[in-house]
């Protein structure tokens, strides 16, 4: 029944005392006096009863529909309503909240959809992404960030942006570098914020994009670059000089003995020390110009604990101590990790003196990490441990940490150098992606 024809019956009901009225007296005649007065109440008195009593009383159908409203607003945009005929108001009124209904259904959908796509997108971020409310109270985050922090989610949500020390890096200018160390990582970072709106609520947003890598990389090249033009400039004129001091040498042991003792003495220990340094300092470019020549890593899935007792039987120190996990299988180049190793166990027992140095082994998910644990004065107060030409040794080269970093990176992996916490000393740290046998 259409909208209109159930008005038109309520209306028709509430006439109905005064028909029936009517009727009454058309039939037995006109009643006296207080008859028609007595008549005239009770007309109106079931006239307005039964106004009352149809007043916001909605038909079935309308109960339907108000139902079915409340549920859309619940968030249920399943239901679906149904109408028994195909014309009229009703259905009319049914086929519009149908349209509604799988609209607002597509709309859902799609949100979790692109939610669901977001999601994924900011997993896959290497930058940290922080969502702030407007007063700085953190609202959300990705895995990234939990690594940054070092600490969960659900420990981190609604927390200040003081409390994450976080707060300063809003006054660092957008896009701009800046080097900070935290929880789970330090290094240096591309600052990104921005201000975001939603549900009408004002917010922030900070993204920080790890740059040491690509930072230390754009160095290498700069470091190849400046090595090649100084070896080849410096070769072109130390070859000469060690070959002109030779053949002054080879002269003046072929004069006669008419020159002064002395004078003799001077000259062949002076054109000796010339030869002897050119020499050493063509072998000091040579070093230098391996990290310029750095072949590309051979990669095939080893066995640690084999390479590890290897390296152990080649260095033959007794102040050797090696506890690497049984089962453990790397990905990597063997010789260029073997050579890593040697220079990094040497550092340990040059600088631990008679003291211990430990080799520790184990996985760590889908990384394997060694740590070679050495007694010595610790870390210098330095940040330039991996600039080239930096050394703390007397006769160093200050070419060993910087080869080693670049040998792990180019197979995935990284180096980074660290104080022990319970004595004195360093703790070289190596990750290098772990392998399944024969992967």
């Amino acid at each position: 029944m259409s909208i209109r024809w159930r008005d038109t019956i309520g209306l028709l009901l509430v006439a109905a005392p005064a028909l029936g009225a009517l009727m009454l007296v058309l039939l037995a005649g006109v009643p006296n006096q207080h008859g028609r007065w007595l008549l005239l109440a009770v007309v109106m008195a079931l006239s307005i009863a039964a106004a009352f009593a149809l007043r916001g009383v909605p038909g079935r159908g309308a109960r339907t529909l108000a139902n079915l409203v409340e549920a859309l607003r619940e968030g249920d945009y399943s239901v679906r309503a149904w109408s028994s005929r195909e014309r009229g108001d009703h259905a009319v009124l049914v086929a519009g909240f149908n349209r509604l209904a799988a609209h607002l259904q597509d709309e859902r959908r799609g949100l979790q959809e692109t939610l669901q796509l977001l999601s994924k997108t900011l997993a896959s971020l290497d930058g940290a992404v922080f969502a702030f409310e407007g007063d700085l109270r953190l609202r959300m985050l990705n895995p990234a960030g939990e690594h940054l922090l070092g600490r969960p989610a659900q420990e981190l949500l609604g927390l200040s942006a003081a409390q994450l020390g976080l707060d300063r890096l809003f006054a660092v200018p957008a896009g701009s570098i800046h080097a900070q160390a935290f929880a789970g990582q330090a290094g240096r970072w591309q600052v990104n914020h921005a201000s975001l709106r939603s549900r009408s609520q004002a917010g922030q947003l900070l993204v920080l994009q790890p740059m040491e890598r690509a930072l230390r990389e754009e160095e290498a090249q700069a470091f190849r670059r400046l090595l090649r033009v100084l070896s080849h400039e410096i070769n072109n004129s130390l070859a000469p000089i060690g070959s002109i001091a030779d053949t002054l040498g080879r002269l003046l042991a072929a004069q006669p003995t008419e020159l002064d003792v002395e004078l003799r003495e001077d000259l062949r220990s002076g054109l000796t020390l010339i030869e002897q340094r050119s020499a050493a300092l063509q072998r000091f470019l040579g070093g230098y110009a391996r990290l310029a020549r750095l072949p590309e890593p051979v990669l095939a899935v080893l066995e640690l604990a084999p390479l590890c007792d290897q390296v152990q039987r080649l260095l033959d120190d007794q102040r050797l101590q090696f506890e690497v996990e049984d089962g453990l299988w790397v990905r990597a180049d063997a010789d260029q990790l073997e050579q890593v190793l040697i220079n990094l166990l040497r550092n340990g027992l040059e600088a631990g003196g008679k003291a211990q140095v430990r080799l520790r082994a184990a996985g760590d998910g889908a990384r394997v990490r060694i740590e070679i644990v050495d007694a010595g004065v610790g870390l210098p107060a330095s940040e330039n441990l991996f600039v080239p030409f930096f050394t703390t040794k007397p006769n160093g080269s200050g070419i060993g940490l910087v080869l080693s970093r670049q040998i792990l990176e180019a197979q995935g992996g990284a180096l980074d150098l660290q104080r022990r916490t319970d004595a004195t000393g360093t703790v070289a740290v190596m990750t290098l992606p772990a392998a399944k046998p024969g992967a």
